[in-house]
C-alpha cells in the first residue's frame, strides 16, 4: 500500500474549497503533509481568520514534523543538483527530502521542481 505525502500546492486547493482536490485527497489512504508545508500554508494566510482557518485545515491531517539530519542533509544535496538547472527552492527540497527518506509518494501539481529529482517517486494529480 502506498503512503503519501502532501504538498502544498494540492493543500492550497483544498483550502480553497477545491473539491477535485479535497476529493483526491480523500481517496488516498495513507497521507501526511510535511511540517513544512504547514508553514507555507500559515505563511499565505491573508488575514487571522484565514490563519486560523488553516490551522484547522492542517490539524486534521497528521504532520511528519521531523527535519533530522538525513532529510536537511538530503535537501542540501538536492539544492546542489537541481537549485540552477531546475528552480528547485529550499522548501520544495524539504518536502522532497522528506518523501525520499521516508518512502512516501510525492502529489504535487508541480512537476517542473519535482520530476527530475533521483529517488522520489511523484504523482502528478490531473484535477
Amino acid at each position: 500500500m502506498a503512503r503519501y505525502l502532501i504538498d502544498t500546492d494540492v493543500m492550497i486547493d483544498v483550502s480553497r474549497g477545491n473539491a477535485a482536490a479535497a476529493n483526491l485527497v480523500d481517496s488516498l489512504d495513507d497521507i501526511t503533509i510535511s511540517i513544512i508545508t504547514a508553514h507555507e500554508l500559515i505563511v499565505g494566510a491573508r488575514n487571522q481568520r484565514d490563519a486560523n482557518g488553516i490551522d484547522s485545515l492542517i490539524k486534521t491531517y497528521p504532520v511528519h514534523g521531523e527535519l533530522g539530519v538525513q532529510i536537511t542533509g538530503l535537501a542540501y544535496e538536492l539544492l546542489k543538483r537541481y537549485a540552477k538547472s531546475d528552480g528547485l527552492r529550499t522548501f520544495d527540497a524539504l518536502i522532497a527530502a522528506t518523501a525520499i527518506e521516508a518512502g512516501l509518494t510525492l502529489v504535487s501539481k508541480n512537476r517542473k521542481h519535482f520530476q527530475t529529482i533521483g529517488g522520489l517517486n511523484l504523482e502528478v494529480p490531473d484535477y
